[in-house]
This record gives C-alpha cells, structure tokens and sequence, in this order.
C-alpha cells in the first residue's frame, strides 16, 4: 500500500536529514549567494532573483514572522487572511478543506510553494491550506497577478511563497504552548542560527482539536529543517526538509452530518539547490525537489444508513511531483539583470477506492519540459522595465508560450511610485482532470488567462504612513469544466475578474501602527453572466497594533460581502450567502526578557457566517499560551 512505503520513507528521510544538516558540519562562506540589488525591503518571489520592493512592478504583500506573531495564526491560511483581493474559504473548523481565490481567480489558478518549492496537489491541481502551519515560518510574500512566464502553470491569479529558512548569526531557541475552546491545544518548538559560514533551522509542531461539532476533531503534527553551507568560495549548499501528518473528522454540512467519515494523510517535501556565484555579474543555481502527498478517505456505512447505495465508501491518493532547475542571472553594467532557465517536472497520481457504486482506479503521470527568459532594466532617472517570455512542452497537450511586461516608475512629482503590467498564463490539466475514470478527458488544452493592472504606492509624513491603491482585469478562456454533452471534463467555460485593491498603513507616534485594506473585485461567468463561485465583490479590514512597555495588543476587524454559492445537490441549491464582519484580538504579555504571555479571541462577537456553503465556521474562540525565546 501507498500508505506503508509513506510511513517507512517519512522516518528514514528525516533521521537522514537531521544528521545531514547538523551545524557542525558547516564551515566556509555564507550561503546563499550574494544580495543582487542592495534595498531596505528585499523580496525573492516577484523576479526570481533578489529585488526591492519599491522597484517592483507587481503588487507584493510581505507577511514577516512578527506580522503572524502579533496576530497569533496557528496556520498560514489565517495569516493570509489580511492580503487585499485574497479570499480564504475554509470548509467549516479547523482541519476542513481551505481554498484560497486572488484576484478573482480559482483556487487552482494561485501558485503556492514552500521554500520556492511547488506545493499544488497534481491530482486536482490546488492546494488545501488545512494542514500548514505557521511553525518555522519566517515570512510569506504574495504576488498577486499572472506570473506563469517565471512559474509556469498554476501561476495565473498570483503566487504565494511560504520561506522557512532565514540566515541569522548565533543561535535562537524558541518553546510555544497553548490552549483553548473545543478542547483546542498547541505546540510548537524551533531552534535556527548561523555564523559565517553556515546557517540552520528546526521545528517541530502539533496541533488538536474536537470541533465544534460532532465527528469534527483535527489532529496534526509537522517537522521542517533547513539548512545552508559553504561549498567552496562563491558557492553555498542547501537542503530542506518537511514532513507533515493530519487525521481529521469529516462531520459534512449541516443538511448531511456524517458520524464516522474520516480523512488522514501526510506530506512530505525535500528540496536540495547548489549556487555558485562564477563572478560579480554572474551567478547560477541547480535545484531538485521532491513533493510527495498521501490522502485517504474512509466513510463506513452509518448505522441508520439502508437500501441499495448504502455500504462503506474507501478511498486512497497517492500523489508526487519531481522537478529539476537550472537558473542564470547575469548582471550587465549594472543597469540590465538577465535571469535565464530551464526546468523540468514529472507528476504522479495513484487513486483507487471503492464505494456502494463501484470501484475507482487509475494511475497516470505527466511531464513537463520548460525554459524562461526575464530581463529588468533600471537605469537611474528612468522607469525600470522588464520583460519575459516561457515556453512549456508538456507531455499531453503539446506546448504552450506565456509572455510578461511590466514597468515602475519613482515620480518625484507627485512621490509616488506608478507601477503597471501586462502577460498571460495558463494552468495545465491536472491528473484527475485528465483520467480520472468516467469524468477524465486526456483530450484537454490547457486554460489561458490574459491580465494586466497599473498602480501606484505612495510615503507620506516622511515613511510614516503609506497608500497604495491598483486595478487589476483578467480575462480566462478553454476554462475545463464538465461538459454535458460528453459527461466528461471539456474546455468550455470563459471568465472575466476585475477591481479595485486599496491598503493604506499609519504610524502617528512610535508603538501604535494602523493598517487597512479594501478589495473589490467583480466576476462573471460567460456563460451565464453570473458570479463566480465563493468570490465576494467587496471585502476589507483593519488592524490597529498598539504597543506600551511590556504589552502588544492587537485588534483586527475584517467584513467580507455576499457571494454566490452552490452545496451541489444539497437543500440550500445555488444562493448568496449573507455579509459578516469578524473581529479578533490578541494580546501579548512580555514580563521578562524572553518570556511571553499571550491571549488570542477569534471571532470575539460570535458571527454566525458560513465560508463554504453548508458548513457553518466556528463561533467565538480563545486561547491562551506562552513562548519562551532563549
């Protein structure tokens, strides 16, 4: 079984790891390469290569550590829930499917990687957020827009990196525990450091509930370790690992609620990258990773179940993804970067089950073949340009080519920065789309998306407050859906997404910090003119952050708008589901150095709302832990 060669690897991975990636083994210069363009703010994920945020031209949203600290998110789905145009629908309580939209697009369209390492699930294509915790993490970036010409496919609303690995000097410990209502407890611990030569990370994290419900328990655990060391001068070596484990109580929708239906599984992703740097304008990097996931679900026939289609329902997913890269940045008089590759992608499903209707089996893979060119001008005084181009060969439906322009521009004038863009994606069937008996069409293109959107962010009262405000418009095409006139997956829908992003940040005097946000965002189904599915037009919030000695209180309040949703075949039909305002706090406590008290209420005035039609969210929530940093 899929699920015995899973638990014996998991093991033999990490006791490999760990005795890989001890720090006294480390020794040599600092790895990961030099900074390609020295900023204040410096991310990774917009240009593949080290770059300022106020010389990007997409719309980027970092979430550090201390951002997921003050607002106490256990999972980064929660810590997600505060970037403009992201929609997070989470399937009722904690442990249940978390789907998350940008930008008006699927939840298949957005890219999620875990230390650049791709995490969507080849058989359907998305990622479920339910299990990833923000243990280790130290920072997210978020790009909204279509990025497929330096990702690929997936990449067409927009690209989430989760970075786990930071290089520090020294060593830093850190111990978590919590608890709080519906039985819920927490723990969490991390060691990461560094020198010279060498930096490391650790964590460890478990996670327990029961639910508000009945059968609506979630237990999970997850282990990382990252690490980087010198491999010679100019060179460095990294290696990451991450296991995690869930098992989880699938109660089902209020109409439908099932005592006994259960769901468990794990992940692992290893990834290991050689970067040498050959001279001070070039550099290269070679990396392979490896993502495997297993699922299974085991629904024994209910006791008041009777007739013809009652009996037990059993089913298990075996997936895996293995790529390979090989990326180029050349840097020419410091006015032109250069960023080249190539990179190939193998992925693997394994499903078989069966059910009072019958048996389901199959197992298919697909290969990807890709290389990309992106160049960035900057030349002092003039706007910084940049262009891209990727051609994908995939094993089923042939190839495909994206392109990509953007431009940003300081005005002294006005003392804004002006950003726009422009590109197309497209997302490749996945597995299950593709074979999956009875609905599976090997036959399928890919979808296509063609988007731009144009901006500009502004400092004001000297860097202490800060307004940013965009539009974005996306256009999809050979969108894959059911078709009924084959009763199998056919490319046959259009959609369309635009609006409005606003997030404005204040600090009026040192220990208060203000930020707010606002989304609209209109969809439409072309073939029928309606909404899309669990995308609200308007959504928003705002976070005020104060800080007085010892004390840090947080209180964030946050309204989505109605949306348009459809429990398949359940008594609710397709409907609008009503607007909620949310508000949580938290509250954190430092009475010595190193030593942390804190509080965290979600949810605080009991709204009763549901995410996902037919699952009601959870009402009012507290927890209460402490962490000790030594």
């Amino acid at each position: 079984m899929a699920g015995s060669r899973f638990s014996r690897t998991v093991p033999a991975l990490a006791l490999l790891t760990l005795s890989l990636l001890s720090p006294a083994r480390a020794s040599g210069d600092a790895g990961g390469g030099e900074r390609i363009y020295p900023g204040p703010e410096i991310v990774v994920t917009a240009t593949r290569i080290e770059w300022p945020v106020d010389k990007t031209a997409g719309f980027v949203t970092v979430l550090t550590s201390a951002d997921i600290r003050a607002r106490r998110a256990e999972n980064v789905a929660d810590a997600l829930r505060s970037v403009p145009s992201l929609i997070v629908a989470r399937s009722g309580s904690a442990g249940k499917a978390v789907s998350v939209f940008m930008r008006g697009a699927a939840s298949n369209h957005v890219l999620v990687m875990l230390d650049g390492v791709p995490m969507n699930d080849p058989t359907t294509g998305a990622f479920d957020f339910s299990d990833l915790s923000t243990a280790g993490v130290e920072r997210i970036e978020i790009v909204r827009g279509p990025h497929g010409v330096l990702y690929g496919s997936n990449a067409i609303g927009g690209v989430i990196n989760v970075i786990t690995h930071a290089k520090r000097s020294g060593a830093r410990r850190s111990l978590t525990a919590a608890a709080g209502t519906f039985g819920s407890a927490e723990g969490a611990a991390s060691i990461s450091g560094g020198g010279p030569a060498y930096s490391y990370s650790y964590a460890i994290s478990g996670f327990t509930t029961d639910g508000p419900g009945g059968n609506d328990f979630h237990r999970r655990g997850a282990f990382s370790a990252a690490v980087s060391t010198a491999a010679g001068e100019g060179s460095d070596v990294s290696l990451s690992l991450r296991y995690n484990r869930a098992n989880t109580g699938l109660g089902g929708p209020v109409f439908d609620r099932d005592p006994n239906a259960r769901q468990g599984g794990g992940s692992v992703v290893a990834s290991a990258a050689y970067r040498r740097i050959e001279n001070g304008a070039w550099s290269h990097e070679i990396r392979t990773s490896f993502l495997s996931r297993e699922i299974t679900w085991d629904d024994p026939v209910d006791p008041s179940e009777a007739g013809p289609y009652s009996g037990d329902a059993f089913s298990e997913i075996a997936s895996s993804a293995a790529t390979a890269l090989w990326q180029n940045n050349l840097r020419i008089r410091e006015t032109l970067w250069i960023t080249a590759g190539a990179e190939w992608k193998e992925e693997r499903t394994t499903n078989s089950g069966y059910s009072p209707f019958g048996t389901t089996s199959f197992d298919d893979r697909i290969r990807n073949a890709s290389a990309f060119l992106s160049c960035i001008a900057d030349r002092p005084g003039l706007p910084t340009l940049s262009a891209g181009a990727r051609f994908d060969g995939h094993s089923e439906f042939g190839n495909v080519a994206t392109y990509r322009f953007s431009a940003s521009y300081p005005a002294p004038r006005i003392g804004a920065t002006i950003k726009a863009s422009a590109g197309t994606g497209f997302r490749a069937p996945s597995l299950n789309e593709l074979y999956y008996p009875g609905y599976g069409n090997p036959s399928l293109a890919p979808e296509h998306s063609r988007g731009w959107d144009c901006g500009a962010r502004r400092e004001l009262f000297a860097g202490r407050a800060s307004l940013e405000a965009s539009y974005f418009s996306n256009a999809y095409r050979d969108m894959i859906s059911f078709d009924f006139s084959t009763y199998t997956a056919g490319n046959i829908d259009e959609a369309a997404s635009d609006g409005v992003e606003i997030r404005a940040s204040l600090r009026p005097r040192r220990g208060i910090d203000i930020e707010g946000y606002y989304a609209y965002t209109r969809t439409e189904d072309r073939s029928t003119g309606e909404w899309l599915l669990r995308r609200p037009r308007h959504g928003g919030g705002a976070a005020v952050t104060v800080a007085a000695g010892p004390v840090e209180t947080l209180v964030s309040a946050s309204f989505a708008g109605g949306r348009l949703d459809n429990d398949f075949g359940g008594p609710l039909g397709e409907h609008y589901t009503k607007a909620y305002t949310l508000l949580d706090a938290a509250v954190s406590w430092r009475p010595a150095p190193g030593y942390e008290v804190f509080c965290r209420g979600g949810n605080i005035l009991d709204e009763r709302y549901d995410e996902v039609a037919g699952y009601p969210s959870p009402g009012r929530s507290f927890a209460v832990g402490t962490t000790m940093t030594f």
